[in-house]
Order: C-alpha cells, then structure tokens, then sequence
C-alpha cells in the first residue's frame, strides 16, 4: 500500500478519479467534497497540492492545468469505482495534444 492508497482510503473529503505517473514522479486527480461535487484537485503521493491554483472547476480546467506543468502527454490511469472521469480526462489531454 502507497502513502496515496492510505491517505484516499482514509479521507471522506477526496474521491480518487486518476493517477498520472511520470517517472519516479506521481500526480493523483482526486473530486472534492461530496459525490456530486465538480470540483477536482491535483494531488501529490502524500496529500499536498501539485499546484497552488486549485481546486479546479471541472475536468477540462484539470487538462490546462496538466498542460502548464507539462503533464498532458501522461495517460490517466483510472482510480476509484468509474473510469469514465480518466477516460475523459485522458481525452481531454490528447484532444489538446
């Protein structure tokens, strides 16, 4: 079990959607708040915000964030009970490409 696995497992707040892994580095695209919530966040391995320009409005305001920081060409792996949020996301990331 990672430091992520522990701290999604343990939060009532986060909702893992993704993980982009890039090397030894690792982001995790995590919806904020309730079920229903829009609003995403882009997280390190240990919790802590990639960025300090979030939390995000919807998946798309996820992929131009990814893209600043030179992370668009990074497959999102699906996390959580759906993929389809990844799948949009990684979409959302070569559609931009």
């Amino acid at each position: 079990m990672t430091n992520a696995d522990a701290f999604f497992q343990g939060s009532q707040i986060y909702d893992p959607v993704a993980l982009l892994r890039q090397g030894d580095e690792a982001l995790y695209v995590a919806r904020v708040g309730r079920k229903a919530s829009r609003q995403f966040m882009i997280l390190t391995p240990t919790g802590e915000l990639a960025w300090p320009h979030e939390p995000l409005g919807s998946l798309s305001d996820v992929g131009w964030a990814l893209r600043a920081h030179a992370w668009h060409l990074v497959t999102p792996e699906p996390m959580g009970g759906s993929a389809q949020q990844a799948k949009i996301l990684a979409r959302l990331l070569t559609e931009r490409t």
